[in-house]
């Protein structure tokens, strides 16, 4: 799933290409994937891009959104003859041709190009609403972690409050939003504290290292553009990011860590795979 430095990605390269097209025609291809009236976009034209937990917001002069969430498999492409703009999940055979059978939804623009959503697993969504509807979906989630609502105080006061593992909640999106399996594996170890760890039991200096370690993996993050293990996506469109060539632990049981030498081990957490360091990790 693309966590937040990859659709911090996707929002900045589409930025650089979507603001003052119109929208010119809608084509639903998976009526789950699309919610709202097309009707509403047509002859609408996009102002900006923006970006609130992973869900993208594409805002229009008309006072509507196309907020789109990419969820597991996902992409957001504009596409010409000549570019192809954007990102998401990173498999390069969806996008070599367009529309592809993961085509769940294309728009044509005034420029020419066109703006394609492809999603395999058919989770991610195209929802059209107004302002109210759109606060009302992102108050679901607590603040951005790259943003200054989310401030040490807010998350020291929230640990002593949860008796589940510290990476559980680092993950829950109505604590904060945007760090995913990646960034919160990166971030433990940085702070050499073990994934299991009960929240509560966190003491302050421990929740404080967490704290800006959580925040400096997510603007490194960003700053590589993400993180993407499908060379072929490399290779092909240029789209990736770097971050994988800087991960110490995702992904890595079974080689050394970086720091004792140890190997790198998985376990199983709250449904998902934690990678950690048991000699570094306390």
């Amino acid at each position: 799933m693309p966590e937040l430095p990859e659709v911090e990605t996707v929002v900045s390269r589409l930025n650089e290409v979507l603001p003052n097209n119109v929208i010119k025609n809608v084509v639903v291809l998976r009526d789950k994937s699309f919610q709202g009236k097309v009707d509403d976009l047509i002859g609408s034209t996009i102002e900006s891009v923006s970006r609130r937990a992973k869900i993208i917001s594409i805002n229009l002069d008309n006072g509507l959104r196309i907020l789109v969430h990419l969820k597991m498999t996902g992409q957001l492409i504009y596409s010409s003859e000549e570019k192809k703009i954007g990102g998401g999940h990173p498999t390069s055979d969806w996008i070599k041709d367009l529309p592809s059978k993961h085509t769940r939804i294309e728009a044509t623009l005034s420029d020419g190009k066109k703006l394609f959503f492809n999603d395999m697993r058919v989770f991610g969504w195209w929802k059209v609403v107004d302002d109210i509807l759109a606060k009302k979906e992102f108050d679901k989630y607590g603040p951005d972690v790259n943003t200054d609502g989310f401030g040490l105080k807010y998350f020291l006061e929230r640990l002593p409050k949860r008796n589940i593992s510290i990476k559980q909640v680092v993950m829950d999106n109505k604590v904060v939003a945007g760090i995913g399996n990646i960034y919160a594996s990166e971030a433990l170890f940085l702070a050499g504290i073990h994934p299991e760890r009960k929240a509560s039991g966190l003491s302050k200096k421990e929740a404080k290292k967490l704290f800006y370690l959580l925040k400096e993996v997510i603007e490194d993050g960003i700053k590589s553009g993400g993180t993407t293990f499908d060379g072929k996506y490399v290779d092909i469109y240029g789209f990736s990011g770097s971050y994988q060539d800087k991960l110490r632990v995702y992904g890595q049981e079974g080689e050394p860590c970086l720091v004792c030498k140890n190997p790198v081990e998985k376990i199983k957490l709250g449904g998902r795979g934690s990678y950690y360091c048991r000699v570094c990790q306390k």
